[in-house]
Parts: C-alpha cells; structure tokens; sequence
C-alpha cells in the first residue's frame, strides 16, 4: 500500500516588500526581458538602438570605467514603496469619491450640483510635472492607467496635459486622506454601504482649496 502522501499546498508568491536591486542588477533584468521581446519579435525601435548598443559593447569590451556610467543612463532612481503606496491611495479615494457622488445623483440632479462642489475640485487633478517627486508619482500614475489599473482616469491621463497638474497637489491629497481614511474605515466596518455619505464628502471636501461654490482658488 502506497503511503498517503500530504496534499501539496499551493505555492506562496515572494515577499517582495525588502527587495533591493542594485542599477547593475535592474540593468541586467531589462536587458533580460528585451532579449525575451526580440526572441519573439516584438522588441519596439525605442527599445533598440543599433549604434548605441555597438558603442555599450566597445566600452564594456575594452573597459573604459570613465564611460561606464553611460551603460546606466536609463535606469532612474529607485521609486520606493511608500511612494507608489500613495500613488494608489490617492487613485483609490478619488475612485471611492466618485462613485459616492454619482450615487447622490439623481435623474434631476446630478451629484456635484446636489452637493454644491465644482467638480474640478473634486476630482483628481494629477501631479505637477515640474517638480521632481511629484513627476515620479505622474510618470508612475501614467504607467498604472496604461496597464488597465485605474481605468476611469484614462481619460484624464490622455488628455492635452497628460495629468499635469501645474502645481503641487500632494499636501491637499495629504490632506484629503487624513480625513477620508478614517471616514473609509469606519463605513466599511459597518458593512451597511459601500459608498460616502453627503456629510462624509463634504468633510473630505473641505481639506480643499477652492471646493467651496463659489472659491477658486487659481
């Protein structure tokens, strides 16, 4: 008789919250995956520089250290995970925002007019693209709307600015999130809905600029 052999669980994905790549090894990775791409033929010219990767052989070939910095040149700094965490709680609360005004909304009246808010303000409006942490959380935003997460705010992210927000809105997100996250908690823990109410918005509303009916805050 053959010995009852223990069911096998299913494999656990990685932690990958205390991965740290090293420039060498993230280049080395990209460089794996265009090599997987043009196996296929699927390796896009922007991807593939015949001259430029003639010029990254001769200097790792004959070891020229001073230019070896150049075989870097496209690997950014590292975003790190809190900075993507808050990319996700921002897009997450306008989503949860949007969906609770438009159920205030009736066949008479829609949401933002019940609710007395240009809408401008109350949606999300991007980051500004001039200053350097929140173009890292533009570029990051860009990239998760591309690949289908966030999907509502496509429009926004394909628009003529592309999410430019021309000024810095992390302190009022900020802002708005100490305030709705608590708000958020509680009405999921009351399993009784699933949208903000009228006094919940407004409060997240008031952290701001410019919400109000009549302000403006350019």
């Amino acid at each position: 008789m053959f010995a009852q052999t223990e069911e096998l669980e299913s494999p656990r994905p990685p932690d990958t919250d205390d991965i740290d790549l090293s420039p060498f090894q993230r280049r080395v990775l990209v460089h794996l995956h265009r090599a997987v791409m043009a196996a296929q033929g699927n390796l896009s010219a922007e991807y593939y520089d015949v001259e430029e990767e003639v010029r990254q052989i001769q200097i790792l070939e004959h070891g020229f250290e001073g230019d070896y910095s150049d075989e870097f040149a496209g690997i950014n700094p590292p975003m790190s995970r809190a900075q993507c965490e808050l990319v996700w709680d921002i897009l997450d609360m306008f989503r949860i925002i949007n969906a609770s005004v438009d159920a205030l909304g009736t066949e008479e009246e829609n949401g933002w007019s019940k609710l007395g808010i240009n809408q401008r303000y109350g949606s999300f409006r991007g980051f500004d693209a001039n200053h350097a942490v929140e173009h890292r959380l533009l570029s990051y935003t860009r990239f998760l709307v591309k690949n289908g997460r966030w999907e509502e705010q496509a429009h926004f992210m394909n628009s003529r600015e592309r999410g430019n927000s021309h000024r810095q809105m992390i302190p009022t997100y900020r802002s708005m999130l100490s305030v709705f996250k608590p708000i958020w908690s509680q009405t999921v823990k009351s399993g009784t809905r699933w949208h903000l109410t009228e006094d919940n918005l407004r409060t997240v509303f008031m952290e701001v600029p410019g919400a109000g009916p009549d302000d403006d805050d350019d």
